[in-house]
């Protein structure tokens, strides 16, 4: 049928070409569509470089028709080779088909880079940092506009500066993982700065490293912006020398104003004042990062499923932390069932029973009573 296709409609000596540019087109895929091959066929009947650059996205990377009419107007190939050549060059390194597939959809454009010069020194020095190919199709997917920024400007001379922060290669890859940005900004403009403040206000240089490698973006932000959060955090009574104060500032960079305000009013409507919620902040900086509804349904569960009351949870703010169907209930189906066999006296310490290690709680409240098996599985419905 493919051949018949291409010999019905190529009759000026085109065939041969045509049908070697399909074969390789097809590779990919065993089983084109007779659509797919129309659109194919139509290509070749008016080539010009858009029309070819879309069939191969639509061949090879299952664009839709339109789609890949739209991106074909960024790129400049009229044969296989160069996208082929970039492909082949992203499997040596490790990364999947599937995950050049997502990579090409987000960001057409790669096929057309220069394989050698463009991308094989970026590959290369990622390769030799120890990252492999699931690592660098992670950075490549979430910001593929780093393949066009200066390997020897900007993203060595970033690595190299994480690494002497971090003090580790792979703590670096962790952190650019997390936000690639922070590769291929340059170093003089957000992320130095951004430290330099953090310094400046005595925060020890563990804990900036900390903050970096867990929360890359937090100085990836204007030094402006970073030194007015800074400073907040201090005037509302957090010590720049504890781990906490990175926490905070983290917390509020990634909070907004009107988040903030959100996250207030649903304190207060548990009977917290303004200062309980900056005091509960200042112990436990993610109980702002918790989403309004987990904070309701946690306290509610706390304090009309477990007796207790909401000036105790603002003074454990830590609490807020586990999940309700993960941690809450279960554990709290272990401790009621315990205490109607009459196997314990008194409810447990709601920090013990709550926020101890697995292993603990396993120890103290099922393995250590005859019921175990029982406990166990009641304990296990969670999962």
């Amino acid at each position: 049928m493919f051949h018949f296709l291409c010999k019905s409609i190529l009759h000026h000596g085109r065939y041969a070409a045509a049908l070697s540019s399909a074969h390789r087109l097809f590779s990919f895929q065993h089983s084109p569509s007779i659509i797919t091959l129309r659109f194919f066929i139509s290509t070749l009947e008016n080539p010009n470089k858009q029309s070819f650059a879309a069939s191969y996205l639509i061949i090879k990377f299952g664009f839709s028709p339109e789609s890949a009419l739209s991106a074909s107007k960024h790129l400049n190939f009229k044969t296989p080779d160069n996208p082929d050549l970039v492909i082949h060059m992203f499997q040596h390194y490790g990364l999947s088909q599937e995950q050049i597939f997502k990579l090409v959809k987000k960001f057409p454009r790669v096929l057309s880079c220069k394989p050698e010069k463009t991308l094989l020194p970026k590959l290369k020095f990622f390769h030799s940092k120890g990252m492999s190919g699931n690592d660098i199709a992670h950075i490549l997917c979430a910001h593929p506009c780093i393949l066009n920024r200066s390997l020897e400007n900007q993203i060595i001379l970033n690595f190299n500066f994480l690494v002497s922060l971090l003090e580790s290669i792979d703590k670096t890859i962790a952190a650019v993982k997390r936000y690639s940005p922070i590769l291929y900004h340059k170093t003089d403009i957000y992320l130095k700065p951004c430290v330099d403040i953090l310094e400046e206000y005595g925060v020890p240089q563990k804990h900036i490293a900390t903050l970096v490698y867990r929360s890359p973006r937090s100085v990836m932000m204007s030094p402006n912006h970073l030194r007015r959060i800074v400073e907040t955090v201090r005037e509302i009574g957090c010590d720049p020398l504890k781990p906490h104060f990175t926490t905070a500032v983290m917390v509020m960079g990634l909070l907004s104003k009107s988040g903030w305000e959100r996250r207030l009013g649903v304190y207060k409507s548990w009977g917290w004042s303004e200062e309980d919620v900056l005091a509960a902040f200042i112990k436990e900086p993610w109980c702002m990062m918790t989403s309004d509804d987990k904070i309701m349904a946690v306290m509610d569960f706390l304090v009309n499923n477990m007796d207790c009351e909401p000036s105790f949870i603002a003074k454990k703010p830590y609490l807020l932390k586990p999940g309700l169907k993960t941690t809450f209930i279960p554990r709290a189906s272990v401790a009621n069932f315990l205490l109607s066999k009459q196997l314990i006296k008194t409810r447990p310490n709601l920090v013990t029973l709550f926020l101890c290690s697995e292993k603990l709680f396993l120890k103290k409240f099922v393995n250590c009573f005859d019921e175990a098996p029982q406990l166990l599985k009641m304990y296990n419905k969670r999962n």
